[in-house]
């Protein structure tokens, strides 16, 4: 018998038994967690993709909760691979070597997330946030706090973008680990001051689809002013946030395309208004990035990684507004990068 609650179903011979006190803290969970209830029902206590805070422990141990059911979102070879994979990167002395060691990564990607439907794009999230996450512990739990959904966006366009760079030719490592944090905070300034609630979600969806009407939505709610400018003013606001780390950053220069992310071609995008001409294609990339993950609840699954990696993909194909928006040729190079992993998978074999 399937149990399900909060977008997670599986069978009870699906879950293992562990002892609390070995769930690992300060990382992100690689899986569900549940109290089993009498009469074989489970009560969700921890999300695979959250962050472990110490506290989360020492909370249901002092409730006399010892064990926990545990069900697994992430294979342990596909987790060690993704981490390897960044490292070997890293460790890449020439141009060719980097660009073999990207074909290696993308070949990855296109062959678990494109093709299967079986696996969770989880693995790669934590390999890369394990890997490239520079900022102090009170952004990520303040984040978490406030929205769980940005939380976890967060977490998604941050393992993006780091596909993006890859993608159109961005094979240096300090590149990819300063791109991954400025597109990991680019939305922070939505809950800088504790006011992200549902409209504004709805706002930020809109606007994602169709660039220019999330000012629309917020002023058919009648939100106050101030919410107004938190909306309109947020690429700002988190710009500040990553400027605060600016000595965690090779490239500073990156953090700077975050001001830039709701811009569009024509100029009529926020908060500046630049046109197409004002921006570099590096700083395309992150707006390609902002409109490729939806403002909407993700809860990682078996499976989710087609979901994330092709789905969301061939919906921004399709998106309304998207001749606004400087990315057809990023759409172009992403879905070229898979179709050529792919082929090549089948030669191999």
């Amino acid at each position: 018998m399937a149990n399900s609650g909060e977008g997670i179903t599986f069978k009870k011979e699906d879950l293992i038994q562990i002892n609390l006190a070995d769930v690992k803290t300060q990382t992100i969970s690689r899986s569900h967690f549940f109290h089993q209830l009498p009469g074989n029902k489970f009560m969700p206590l921890l999300r695979a993709g959250d962050f472990v805070e110490p506290g989360f422990i020492s909370h249901y141990l002092e409730r006399g909760m010892l064990k926990l059911a545990q069900l697994d979102m992430v294979r342990d070879e596909d987790l060690v691979s993704h981490k390897t994979a960044w490292r070997d990167l890293k460790k890449a002395l020439t141009e060719k070597d980097r660009f073999q060691q990207r074909d290696r990564i993308l070949r990855k990607i296109a062959r678990d997330f494109w093709s299967n439907n079986d696996k969770s794009f989880l693995s790669f999230v934590i390999a890369a946030f394990e890997e490239f996450y520079v900022y102090p512990p009170h952004i990520l739990d303040h984040l978490q706090k406030e929205s769980s959904l940005l939380y976890t966006r967060s977490l998604l366009i941050g393992a993006v973008s780091s596909i993006t760079a890859l993608i159109n030719g961005y094979v240096d490592y300090s590149f990819i680990k300063d791109f991954y944090n400025t597109a990991f905070i680019m939305d922070y300034g939505l809950v800088d001051f504790g006011n992200f609630n549902y409209v504004l979600s709805l706002a930020c969806e809109a606007e994602r689809n169709s660039p220019g009407s999330g000012l629309q939505v917020m002023k058919k709610y009648n939100r106050s002013k101030g919410e107004i400018a938190v909306f309109q003013n947020h690429p700002l606001i988190s710009f500040e946030r990553a400027m605060e780390q600016k000595e965690m950053f090779t490239h500073r220069e990156l953090t700077h395309f975050i001001k830039f992310h709701h811009e569009k071609t024509d100029g009529s995008g926020f908060p500046n208004g630049y046109g197409y001409s004002c921006m570099s294609d590096a700083e395309t990339m992150l707006i390609f990035c902002d409109h490729f993950i939806p403002f909407k609840e993700h809860t990682f699954n078996l499976g989710d990684g087609k979901l994330i990696v092709k789905d969301y993909f061939e919906d921004l194909k399709q998106m309304e507004g998207a001749h606004l928006l400087p990315i057809r040729k990023l759409i172009q190079n992403w879905q070229k990068a898979m179709d050529w992993m792919i082929r090549e998978e089948k030669e191999v074999a």
